[in-house]
């Protein structure tokens, strides 16, 4: 698999871990008190902050102050009491600052309206950043658990995904079937024994390669608990789940979006020649017969092609697979040919054309469906 495809996985599973984690975590914060506490710390910080302000920014007198302060400590015990405490923002400041216009001047209120928000926010920050760090360590915790539990290993899942098992059994088939035409061509006892030998041993590897199974999840067979590198894998994995669902997220997108852009600038560069850069003289002349094309270097002996392919025709779209060694394309045929001739023979032209600029063994060139469908009245035969 891809490594772009290794760490899209990777991070999904990472999300899936973080998102039941923090859940868990949430009603084990709410069953314990916890989140009242962090609600307790941010109440007391701003608290001081507003007596602070009272006394230093706009000189109110300790009656003032204190009248202030109540009715404050009143609004912030009516949130107490919820399941999950909160106090917005905007909703404090004008309690605050009702409260203050009350008991003073305007000019005195406006002024506490000036300092009083960036005192507040110091605690919000304060606050949150401690209440993230508590609660990062708490899901990062929940999910090491759950990842030993249900045996989700990071390492694991990452050698699962880069395994080449696949290759592996084509390898081993290839020699199996060698081995058995040697084996039935062989006279000598003594060398078809040892044939027998190897053969055996090849067969006794396919079989534990088709029988192995997947070594992640909760059902996995013959996971060894005490092994040290599955334990750092799973804590690997609740380390990182312990970043939090909203960062992985962000990640995923950005892994999208860079496998997008490998893509694309995989299509751009297998697309070659447009129409704007293809010169006429190069795609005019379509016949086969040309000196300059090492025909020699793609086996295609399984097509008798005719000679005499005739006619201006521009490929365009063309989009190459490195890995399966295959062209797609579409073709804009200009012109009439001197005769009508099957697809297989442009087919052929066309692999002999764009031969020499992507790989001269060719294992393909396919002229996309709706391309031929344009062509057909004029061009092609009916077979």
């Amino acid at each position: 698999m891809d490594y772009l495809d290794t760490a899209i996985v990777l991070t999904l599973v990472i999300i899936t871990v973080a998102e039941f984690s923090a859940l868990t975590t949430d009603k084990l914060m709410s069953m314990i008190g916890s989140r009242t506490r962090g609600y307790d710390y941010w109440c007391e910080c701003v608290v001081e902050e507003v007596r602070l302000s009272l006394i230093h920014d706009v000189d109110f007198t300790a009656a003032q102050s204190a009248h202030v302060l109540e009715k404050l400590n009143i609004l912030m015990a009516y949130e107490r009491e919820k399941a999950k405490p909160y106090l917005n923002r905007s909703v404090l400041l004008n309690n605050i600052l009702s409260t203050a216009s009350k008991v003073s001047a305007p000019k005195m209120a406006d002024k506490l309206a000036q300092v009083l928000p960036d005192r507040i926010a110091k605690c919000d920050h304060s606050a949150t950043s401690r209440f993230r760090l508590r609660t990062g360590v708490k899901v990062a915790c929940v999910a090491t658990i759950i990842a030993l539990a249900l045996n989700i290993s990071s390492l694991s899942l990452i050698n699962e995904l880069e395994n080449t098992d696949a290759d592996d059994l084509i390898r081993l088939q290839s020699q199996i079937e060698s081995l058995n035409t040697r084996l039935e061509a062989e006279d000598d006892p003594t060398n078809a024994g040892a044939i027998m030998i190897e053969l055996r041993s090849r067969l006794n590897q396919r079989s534990d390669l088709e029988s192995k199974t997947f070594s992640v999840g909760p059902i996995a067979p013959g996971i060894n608990r005490m092994s040290i590198e599955w334990i750092f894998g799973c804590v690997l994995t609740g380390l990182l789940a312990g970043l939090g669902a909203p960062f992985w997220r962000q990640q995923l997108s950005r892994l999208m979006t860079l496998k997008d852009l490998k893509e694309q600038v995989s299509v751009d560069k297998s697309a070659g020649l447009n129409d704007s850069e293809v010169p006429e003289s190069q795609w005019g002349d379509a016949s086969v017969g040309d000196a300059s094309l090492n025909e020699s270097a793609i086996k295609d002996s399984a097509i008798n092609v005719p000679s005499g392919v005739t006619g201006k025709f521009i490929p365009t779209n063309i989009s190459w697979d490195p890995l399966s060694n295959q062209i797609d394309l579409d073709v804009i045929a200009q012109g009439k040919p001197e005769r009508v001739y099957t697809p297989e023979e442009l087919v052929h032209t066309l692999r002999l054309r764009l031969a020499p600029q992507y790989n001269a063994n060719l294992a393909a060139v396919n002229i996309r469906p709706e391309s031929l469908k344009k062509l057909a009245n004029s061009f092609f035969s009916s077979n």
